[in-house]
């Protein structure tokens, strides 16, 4: 959903990118920055530090969120740049909700559940696009929805609440993407 926003943003994100351009980052490089940080804030959600989590994952998810522009600004932009960019937001969204369970901020079986629905959507969507369905980027909690949720939970350091949430909206997502997958690939 908040998806839908990006190119309101658009001029934005290349004036934050250029800088980078001129010091020769590569979208790759940038990447995996942003998974690194994102990593940094799962530290500090095991340490139950949830504000600094919080804090550090914003700054995590604006790193991310720059890759495809800097690729798309410098000719860059890669089947191999889509795909380790996916990666690292798999592996990043499982950090971060590890973190949560252990540092004891959520009971761990909840973490996995928003773990697996949200691996889940991000599935689907791959799949789906590969059985021929087009893009299939519907249903309420897409990745920047749950990491939104979790981000403000954990501000007001009730990142257990915001887990919830997030395993609830990613299983409702994941019917969504059934449902219309069925509908497209039928």
């Amino acid at each position: 959903m908040l998806n839908r926003y990006r190119p309101v943003f658009k001029g934005y994100l290349e004036t934050i990118v250029r800088p980078l351009v001129k010091i020769g980052l590569t979208p790759n490089q940038l990447t995996v920055i942003g998974m690194l940080i994102s990593l940094l804030a799962a530290y500090f959600f095991a340490m139950g530090e949830q504000r600094l989590a919080a804090l550090t994952l914003i700054f995590g998810s604006l790193i991310d969120a720059l890759d495809g522009t800097l690729a798309r600004l410098t000719g860059r932009t890669s089947r191999f740049g889509a795909f380790l960019d996916s990666t690292t937001d798999r592996v990043s969204d499982g950090a971060v909700l590890f973190g949560i369970a252990y540092g004891g901020l959520v009971d761990w079986k909840i973490a996995f559940i928003a773990l697996i629905g949200s691996y889940l959507v991000s599935y689907e969507r791959c799949r789906a696009e590969l059985a021929g369905s087009g893009t299939l980027a519907v249903g309420i909690a897409e990745r920047a929805e749950r990491l939104l949720i979790l981000i403000i939970a954990a501000l007001f350091n009730r990142v257990d609440v915001g887990v919830y949430i997030v395993a609830v909206l990613a299983w409702i997502t994941v019917f969504q993407r059934l449902w219309e997958a069925k509908k497209r690939l039928s």
